[in-house]
């Protein structure tokens, strides 16, 4: 890894981590590259106290912060619009699952290192998102973004459309092929907007919105199978977002389309019982049930409501059931085992 120029050198970096030998480490790491100005934080407290009186260019935040976490910290920052700070590094220990990284995603996070990681992958990390931070190109690109979606919600659709193509000539973004999709839905332009969108999710597979609008294009074309799948992705995504009113609005459009579709009650299934809504999430389970009454997962899912309306009885005849159905089923067989020795449970 070459030493950055002096431009980049006089960043500002801020290293927020609960234990200072990693930090040590890191610091060492940026050094090498040229890059001088650190600050350090051991807490998540002391973190956002740094950001509001530095506004550093770059953070390499971890998420196990012990006070508050990287991820909170995350959405902190990205919601407050006098934060001038411009990329976030998240150091994760956990498995980076689909649903972290959505969260993160959403939250504004630039880029992640798994722990542990080599001094070359974290040097390769801070150098890719410093010099696509400060790009030109890039820059010019996100300032063109923001007036795009002005000009959509004032409806100067033509304007709009002019801009995501020379925001395209400027840099891929995920947003910019949504944006130009939205339009070219609303002119009727189907296939075109269908296009946009898919390239959309090929730069971002989280991007929620645009698997909707793509389901909801093919609901108007008549594309029933194709709709159904698009509008399904989309309702995870926000369901893994924690965006439940979406995902139930977006389910009730899949049902229209097919009133038997097992993954869509299973999911109504898991959003009611977040919202506390226990009969209608025992309702749905019991819909995806009658279209699939051997699907072992449900039955799981089912017993945890149960639980939680403290009947424990059908909670246990539930499980049985999955487990007949799939002897290795593992997570099922504790949670009996659980219930049988009257554990206190959290499902």
């Amino acid at each position: 890894m070459s030493v950055l120029k002096p431009a980049h050198s006089q960043l500002t970096i801020l290293l927020s981590d609960p234990d200072m030998d990693v930090m040590d480490r890191n610091a060492s790491l940026l050094q090498e590259m040229g890059l001088f100005q650190h600050l350090c934080a051991e807490t998540g407290s002391e973190t956002l106290a740094m950001v509001k009186n530095f506004d550093p260019d770059l953070m390499i935040l971890s998420q196990d912060l012990p006070d508050i976490s990287g991820l909170s910290i995350l959405n902190i920052i990205r919601q407050n619009h006098n934060v001038r700070t411009k990329s976030i590094i998240l150091l994760v220990k956990d498995p980076l699952t689909e649903r972290f990284i959505a969260k993160a995603g959403h939250a504004g996070a630039d880029a992640y290192l798994q722990v542990p990681y080599d001094n070359e992958t974290f040097k390769a990390k801070v150098h890719r998102t410093i010099h696509r931070e400060t790009d030109p190109r890039i820059e010019k690109a996100e300032e063109l973004n923001e007036r795009c979606s002005e000009l959509i919600e004032s409806g100067k659709l033509d304007e709009a459309l002019e801009t995501c193509n020379a925001i395209i000539d400027l840099s891929d973004n995920a947003e910019v092929y949504y944006n130009r999709g939205y339009i070219l839905s609303v002119r009727k332009m189907f296939e075109e907007a269908l296009s946009s969108f898919k390239k959309a999710t090929l730069i971002n597979n989280q991007h929620a919105r645009a698997f909707m609008q793509m389901g909801l294009v093919y609901k108007m074309m008549g594309r029933t199978d194709e709709a159904q799948s698009c509008l399904e992705r989309a309702a995870e995504l926000h369901v893994v977002l924690d965006q439940e009113n979406e995902a139930e609005e977006i389910i009730n459009i899949v049902l229209t389309l097919r009133p038997n579709t097992t993954n869509v009650y299973n999911t109504l299934g898991i959003i009611y019982r977040h919202q506390g809504r226990l009969r209608e999430s025992v309702g749905a389970y019991e819909k995806a049930r009658k279209v699939h009454p051997n699907d072992e997962n449900i039955l799981f899912n089912l017993a945890r409501v149960h639980i939680d309306m403290n009947n424990i009885p059908k909670a246990q005849e539930c499980l049985r059931s999955a487990v007949l159905l799939n002897k290795s089923f593992g997570p099922a067989m504790d949670l009996l085992r659980a219930t049988e020795l009257g554990l206190k449970l959290k499902t």
